[in-house]
C-alpha cells in the first residue's frame, strides 16, 4: 500500500499506477523504498481501531506521519440510528422464528414451559419499547426447554 505526494498533500497509490505514469521507465521486479521516494512515493501502514459493529463502522481517517512512516489512521463512526434499529430488529426476528416450535400446539413442553417461552416471545417483541433502544437495552433470558 502506498501514497504519493502531490503538493504535499498523500493520495492512495499503486505501483501499477506508477509503471503506467512512468512508461518509459523500465523498474526492478521489487522497487525499493529509496527509489519509490524519487517519484515521491511512499508506503503507508493502516492503523485499526477497535469498533462495537453493531453501532458503528471503521472509516478511513486522514493520513499521517507517526514516527517517519505513513499512517492511514481508522477511525470509528457511529453508524446511523435507523441502521442500528433494523439490526437489532433482525435478531429479534430470528430469535423469534427459532422459538417458533415452542408454541406449536405439538410440541412436547409443558403447560408452563410453553407459557415461559410466550412471554420471553412477548419481551422480544417489545425491546423496541425499552428506553435505551437500540443501543442500550436488555436482551430477555430464553426460558430453559427442559
Amino acid at each position: 500500500m502506498h501514497i504519493k505526494l502531490r503538493d504535499g498533500t498523500p493520495t492512495k497509490y499503486t505501483l501499477e499506477k506508477l509503471r503506467r505514469d512512468n512508461p518509459h521507465t523500465s523498474f526492478p521486479k521489487i522497487i525499493s523504498d529509496e527509489l519509490l521516494a524519487s517519484y515521491a512515493v511512499y508506503p503507508y501502514v493502516i492503523q485499526d481501531v477497535d469498533v462495537d459493529s453493531v453501532i458503528q463502522n471503521k472509516i478511513e481517517g486522514q493520513f499521517a506521519q507517526v514516527d517517519g512512516q505513513w499512517t492511514l489512521p481508522m477511525v470509528a463512526s457511529n453508524k446511523p440510528q435507523s441502521e442500528v434499529e433494523q439490526y437489532v430488529r433482525s435478531v429479534r426476528d430470528e430469535l423469534l422464528i427459532l422459538s417458533d416450535w415452542t408454541q406449536m400446539p405439538d410440541s412436547h413442553l409443558d403447560s408452563s414451559t410453553k407459557l415461559s417461552w410466550a412471554t420471553y416471545r412477548t419481551a422480544l417483541r417489545d425491546i423496541s419499547t425499552q428506553t435505551g433502544f437500540p443501543t442500550d437495552f436488555t436482551w430477555p433470558t430464553a426460558p430453559s426447554t427442559h
